[in-house]
């Protein structure tokens, strides 16, 4: 069995910049409010430059939110099978891209911060428009490899897979992806969803079931 290597010591000390930034961000926003935490001040608390600040985040929210922007894995493109709900597919990787702008940080008190300061919440939903676009776009690739999966066979979908055709390997993907975003809306929306414990298997799992069900009875 192949172990992962131990951290480097430089990558153990980023990973102690970083969080030692977010930490100030976070806590100077709570006790002086968003607009009074500038950099300046979260660098001083953090103790380190602001030039060195820049290398870590860049901006203010982010490092108040303890956001990076996502990365898509290769990897886990590696099984995505066409040909087996794809969908479905398609919703667990965007919740794995979209986790992977959380590296860490208090998820209660992340929760307070978007709720008092709303610029903190469209920072968030850009994050998460980024890690949809990153699927989006690795997906149109797929699909423009695999012609025949794209469109479908003309034999069984007739008019249809001629006009699935037509549109195009990116707009077929986008709409694979707003399609696939729909269970995880779903599942953070709801009342019983607890924001600090983060979006876990089972709720997904709950969302996924309905979207099933939807999907079969809807004509």
């Amino acid at each position: 069995m192949t172990s992962i290597p131990p951290a480097s010591l430089r990558e153990r000390k980023k990973a102690e910049t970083w969080t030692a930034i977010h930490e100030a961000a976070a806590s100077l926003a709570l006790d002086r409010g968003l607009e009074r935490t500038t950099v300046e001040a979260v660098a001083e608390r953090a103790g380190i430059s602001p030039r060195t600040f820049f290398n870590y985040f860049p901006s203010k929210d982010d490092a108040v939110l303890g956001m990076r922007a996502p990365v898509l894995d290769p990897a886990l493109l590696d099984d995505l099978d066409p040909g087996h709900e794809l969908l479905e597919q398609v919703t667990r990787l965007l919740l794995a891209v979209a986790r992977t702008a959380y590296a860490g940080g208090n998820r209660g008190r992340r929760r307070r911060l978007v709720q008092q300061y709303p610029q903190l919440g469209q920072r968030r939903r850009e994050h998460a428009e980024e890690a949809e676009e990153l699927v989006r776009r690795a997906l149109a690739d797929r699909l423009a490899a695999d012609p025949p999966w794209a469109a479908g066979s003309a034999e069984e979908a007739g008019a249809e897979a001629a006009g699935a055709e037509a549109a195009g390997a990116d707009e077929l993907a986008r709409m694979v992806v707003l399609l696939a975003g729909v269970p995880l809306r779903f599942a953070l929306s709801s009342p019983a969803h607890a924001a600090e414990a983060g979006l876990t298997a089972e709720a997904l799992e709950a969302s996924l079931a309905l979207f099933r069900r939807v999907r079969r009875v809807l004509p």
